[in-house]
This record gives C-alpha cells, structure tokens and sequence, in this order.
C-alpha cells in the first residue's frame, strides 16, 4: 500500500516546488532575522512610555501575525497545487487501470477464440 501511494504522488511537481519553499523560508528568517526586537517594558518608566513601548511591541506583533499569514496563504496555495496534481495522477492511474482492464479482456477473448478455432479445426 505505502508505496501504492508513493507513485500516485507528482514527485516532479513537488520539486518543482521545492525552491519557492526554501526562498521563502529563507526570506522569512533574513526578515525577522534582520528586524530588531521592540523593546522591554521598562515597569519603572512614565506610564507614557510603558504606553508607548507596549504599542510598539504590539505592532511589531501585528506585523508578525500578517506576514506569518502570507507564508500560511503560499503554503495553502502550494498544497492546493499539489492537491490538483495528485487528482490528476488518480484520474491517470484510473484511466491505466481501465485501460488495462479492457485489453485483458479482449486478450481473453482472442485466447477463447483461437482455442475454440483450434478445436473446431477451421
């Protein structure tokens, strides 16, 4: 069975994929890799400035939330593609099989024939 699944899976299709993944992922890190860390709350600062650094800290947050939502937005997307890949190559396999069904049927009938016009001797 596992590796029934294994070949209904569009191997060229996920690598074909596998560069976008890794530059995105790769953009994502140098990004946040990049971005300085919004400020500790200083508890003995002017209320002000706690205000003020818990905003900043909060848009930072923000942002985070968006951009991690278009890494999971390209993800869907990229699984979406290799969804419609792998009912294409179920629809193929279907087709094979029935294809293969139907040859062996009418090689069933060709033995059947030449046997019962072996025997008939005509």
């Amino acid at each position: 069975m596992p590796v029934q699944v294994a070949t209904q899976i569009p191997w060229k299709e996920l690598i074909k994929l596998v560069p976008t993944v890794v530059a995105a992922t790769r953009d994502l890190r140098n990004k946040w890799g990049s971005k300085q860390q919004a400020p500790e709350v200083d508890p003995h600062a002017e209320v002000k400035t706690q205000i003020a650094t818990v905003t900043q800290r909060l848009a930072t947050l923000e942002s985070a939330g968006a951009e991690q939502a278009d890494v999971m937005k390209q993800i869907a997307e990229q699984l979406q593609g290799v969804s419609a890949g792998l009912a294409e190559t179920a629809r193929r396999a279907t087709t094979a099989l029935w294809t293969g069904l139907a040859a062996l049927a009418i090689g069933t009938v060709a033995v059947v024939v030449a046997v019962i016009v072996a025997m008939t001797g005509a």
